[in-house]
């Protein structure tokens, strides 16, 4: 049995007498937290404040007896344990007290082996009691984040509404702001990482890990987030010695924004592959704008290195990060903009994205505008261009896709990598992230954590294989975080599915 601590409250206005039940207390070798009071309203006060597991009162005490205290400690604790200490001539007391729940009392003079025995009886039932509590929370939290998972992934106004019938999300409505973090595989296992980002309960930060080397961090509260992120970043690799990345969001205000929120950091940790050398990555600011023509020139330098990376995923959210960005009333020098924006052009040229007619017309436009706003839908063509062509250029893409799935289906077990993946079809492993989502709906890394489960589920109904072994054959190499993992996927642990103690199949996660 886990031993807790317990919170006592010693109340007495004999100083000797509250030090010798302290003493016998703490022979029991239990991890106790002692307060003492001298009668019962300094008790009252203390209890305003505190809360209790065990209350040990005199009955006779000036200013407010212990019949009194109890009275008031059941009204704002119910499940307060209280032990009442009364004289031989005070039998009516107790009997008085039993009528607010009081079922421990022991007579003075104190008998030791009679104390022992009601105390050992009392903490064996509170022991039992925090373990029950302690249970049902794990299983609140794990369903929280079952549900939360869900809502994340399908995004779904109707999983939602379905999703309030199951548990209370209000919570979810204090959420500012989220965090993707992404490490070295296997690292999320560890749940001192948490704490170190907690700071040990001093922020409010909720987690969902997604697979083994993805957390997703949930902001509770107002901060400024890139400091926060910046923050995080030094304090869990000057500990853990690991590089990481970290993809932050825009303020969020409301839950519906939270799916598509998600998305978009999903999108965003994918620049680790090109931009190795950066490590925070921010949501782009709709409300931001370019302000300078060097501002300007940074987009563009960004987006003439997709083009060139053939990272379609990147042009459209840099075009869109300077679409948003322009702001009206701002005039820019002309012939260094059109000079710019008709590099841009060579450049999609160079890389066999338009013709060389096409590349002289597309330029003569470009000189023709009277405003950027007018260079804007054709710089927007161009990159439907290079995604048409590149689309073109990947008729297999399904094949592709179809042939890293076969890998994951017979070597699921085995450690998989995305770059193993992309390295199979030989593509680059943002390139492969990018068109295995569009195909399958989630990344790489999700897909093979989902089949890993799927497994799991399939080897617990069919086999009497013990968890620890599943565990192993299916990939995961830490059985605390696959049992993790699996009351995440499927709202309940390996052994309650194994007997049939599951979500409704509505909720279910299929392949």
């Amino acid at each position: 049995m886990v031993a807790f601590m317990m919170k006592v409250l010693i109340v007495d206005d004999e100083q000797i007498e509250r030090k010798g039940i302290r003493s016998l207390l703490e022979s029991f070798n239990k991890k106790f937290e002692f307060e003492e009071a001298i009668n019962g309203k300094d008790a009252v006060r203390k209890l305003e404040n505190t809360y209790y597991d065990i209350l040990i009162t005199d009955i006779k005490m000036p200013l407010m007896n212990g019949i009194e205290l109890t009275q008031y400690a059941k009204k704002v604790y119910p499940d307060i344990e209280v032990i009442i200490f009364s004289g031989y001539g005070e039998f009516e007391y107790a009997k008085q007290a039993m009528k607010y729940g009081v079922t421990n009392y022991v007579l003075k003079p104190v008998d030791i082996d009679e104390f022992i025995k009601t105390m050992q009886e009392l903490l064996q039932k509170l022991e039992l009691k925090k373990e029950r509590d302690s249970m049902l929370q794990e299983s609140q939290t794990n369903q929280n984040k079952y549900f939360w998972g869900k809502y994340l992934y399908s995004g779904s106004h109707e999983m939602l509404e379905k999703i309030k019938d199951r548990i209370d999300i209000r919570e979810w409505e204090h959420i500012r702001a989220m965090f993707l973090i992404e490490g070295e595989k296997n690292f999320f296992g560890e749940d001192e990482f948490i704490e170190i980002v907690r700071k040990g309960g001093q922020r409010k930060l909720d987690f969902l890990n997604l697979n083994q080397n993805q957390e997703l961090c949930f902001v509770k509260d107002k901060y400024d987030y890139r400091e926060l992120a910046l923050d995080i970043y030094k304090t869990v690799s000057k500990i853990f010695g690991i590089s990481f990345y970290i993809a932050v969001s825009n303020p969020i205000s409301q839950t519906e924004e939270m799916p598509k929120t998600f998305e978009k950091l999903d999108t965003l940790i994918e620049n680790r592959f090109y931009r190795k050398q950066e490590r925070i990555f921010y949501e782009t600011e709709k409300t931001g704008c370019l302000s300078s023509e060097k501002d300007l020139c940074e987009i563009i330098r960004k987006m003439t290195e997709d083009i060139r990376l053939a990272d379609i995923l990147h042009i459209q959210n840099h075009f869109i990060e300077m679409r948003n960005g322009i702001c009206q009333g701002i005039v820019y020098s002309q012939i260094y903009t059109k000079f710019m924006f008709s590099s841009l052009a060579k450049e999609f040229y160079e890389c066999g994205y338009i013709e060389e007619s096409t590349l002289e017309s597309e330029i003569r436009r470009i000189y023709e505008c009277k405003t950027i706003d007018e260079i804007l839908p054709l710089v927007e063509k161009m990159i439907q261009k290079m995604e048409n062509r590149i689309l073109d250029n990947r008729r297999n893409a399904r094949s592709d896709i179809a042939q890293a799935k076969s890998y994951i289906f017979e070597y699921y077990s085995k450690d998989i990598s995305v770059e193993t993946l992309a390295e199979l079809v030989y593509l680059s492993p943002e390139y492969f992230s990018y068109i295995f989502k569009k195909e399958t709906g989630v990344n790489p890394n999700r897909f093979i954590c989902e089949y890993r489960i799927k497994k799991a589920k399939e080897l617990l109904l069919t086999t009497n294989m013990k968890v620890a072994q599943i565990c192993f054959a299916t990939g995961f190499t830490n059985v605390s975080y696959f049992c993790k993992k699996f009351r995440e996927y499927c709202g309940c642990s390996p052994e309650q599915f194994r007997h049939g103690e599951t979500m409704d199949e509505s909720f279910e996660t299929e392949i």
